[in-house]
């Protein structure tokens, strides 16, 4: 088959993608992932395809409008506000989703990949599918990411569930007008409604495959036989890699450090987050790496015991860590749980508070701190309990041997290549 894999969104969005692009390719598919420019070399270099999608993730990111949607802790405004940020770009990506997917016999699409890539499903009559890195299901197991922080109202099977569809409502109110806008002007089909974007995901009519660990998060008992859980999708690229000079020193100067990174995300205020990371590591006791990320931290004078780096391979740096503090992107929860080291989920926005909660829940990490709250005697607390945590640590081991005998992407290889056709489901429009 002819598979486009459709991902919007920073490095975590797309890293795990270009690891089930591999898997598809080596079982005979032909795989182009459709993506930011940014993302180009990244995907090239290992032999996947490519086709461009409109958007500078990290300019956006790394603006004030960004910045503040980041930050943001009212979900209809974090809404509202992103659907602000994309609407210039939403016209030039429907037509690049469209033209990337023509000739395609099955199209992939990550959470924001699936919902952009309805109407180029339909101009061509290609199956769609949504391939996620995180629950979009409607469930009674716990609440949308999107709407409610994931420790409201615990067991109330209701109000999670109500909260998916809330979440979906929205979705549909603050993009509708410009998406059947830009659908009409470019392709004349009839506006999308409801049910034309979320009516299967809701009735479950058509495979969904996630690419997570029901080990972090279980399988909800209302999940019906079309989704799979898989099991993460991990790239192996440290192989190759060599270390700068300058942190290899570092690692072999003293015992392992602790690593703070908030990845992709730009934070309001670099410097001072850089100031609590500093401050905690020196209360308690720790040597430390601070990754900058993309304007995550930004730090100047550091003390000899901490060292700043641009960023190096997760899969090389995570086991030579004694403790990783993070903002719980879910390709980061991934790699710290298979390197087998304790986290510290510092959660900015998304899904990422949830990824913080299921940390917490299986016992192979601290409480979460959200990035709105974080002080450094906090984060200092946090580290000193976790790092003299024995049982913790023991089911830090546990949770990594189980997550390293899955084999996410072998799992979704074989799904896929069992889909020679994929029915599209008949789809209903409301008013």
């Amino acid at each position: 088959m002819r598979i486009v894999i459709v991902t919007i969104g920073t490095r975590g969005d797309v890293q795990p993608y270009i690891a089930l692009a591999q898997g598809l390719h080596s079982a005979g598919h032909k795989v182009t992932i459709c993506t930011h420019p940014t993302f180009r070399g990244f995907i090239e270099t290992r032999a996947v395809g490519f086709a461009p999608l409109a958007g500078d993730i990290r300019a956006l990111l790394a603006s004030d409008a960004g910045r503040r949607l980041l930050s943001q802790q009212n979900p209809l405004a974090a809404v509202r506000q992103l659907q602000a940020i994309a609407a210039p770009l939403l016209r030039e990506v429907m037509a690049d989703i469209i033209t990337a997917s023509a000739g395609a016999d099955l199209i992939l699409g990550s959470t924001l990949g699936y919902l952009n890539a309805v109407t180029a499903a339909q101009v061509h009559d290609v199956p769609l599918i949504l391939a996620g890195l995180q629950p979009f299901t409607p469930t009674t197991a716990f609440p949308s990411a999107l709407l409610a922080p994931p420790r409201r109202l615990p067991g109330k099977a209701l109000y999670n569930r109500l909260t998916h569809l809330a979440s979906y409502r929205l979705l549909q109110l603050v993009s509708a007008r410009l998406v059947n806008r830009f659908r009409r002007e470019l392709t004349g089909l009839p506006p999308l409604h409801y049910t034309d974007v979320f009516g299967d995901l809701i009735a479950q009519h058509r495979p969904v495959l996630y690419g997570f660990s029901e080990h972090l998060l279980p399988r909800p008992a209302d999940y019906g036989d079309a989704i799979a859980i898989t099991g993460f999708w991990f790239l192996e690229q440290a192989t190759t890699w060599q270390p700068p000079t300058a942190l290899e020193a570092f690692l072999a100067a003293g015992a392992p450090p602790v690593y703070i990174g908030f990845g992709s995300m730009s934070d309001r205020d670099p410097a001072q987050a850089a100031r609590i990371a500093v401050e905690a590591l020196q209360r308690s006791g720790q040597r430390g790496i601070l990754a900058s990320g993309w304007e995550g931290l930004r730090a100047e004078h550091l003390p000899a015991d901490i060292l700043l780096i641009d960023g190096a391979p997760h899969d090389w740096l995570f086991p030579r860590m004694a403790l990783v503090v993070h903002h719980g992107g879910v390709g980061t929860v991934a790699a710290a749980l298979r390197a087998g080291v304790p986290q510290i989920v510092v959660p900015f926005s998304a899904d990422q508070p949830l990824w913080a909660e299921m940390i917490y829940q299986r016992g192979v990490g601290s409480r979460p701190l959200p990035r709105s709250r974080l002080q450094a005697t906090r984060l200092a607390a946090a580290i000193t309990t976790t790092l003299h945590d024995a049982p913790l640590h023991h089911r830090v081991r546990n949770l990594a041997e189980a997550v390293r005998r899955e084999d996410g992407v072998g799992k979704t290889v074989e799904i896929v290549s069992k889909m020679k056709k994929v029915t599209l489901a008949t789809t209903r429009s409301i008013r």
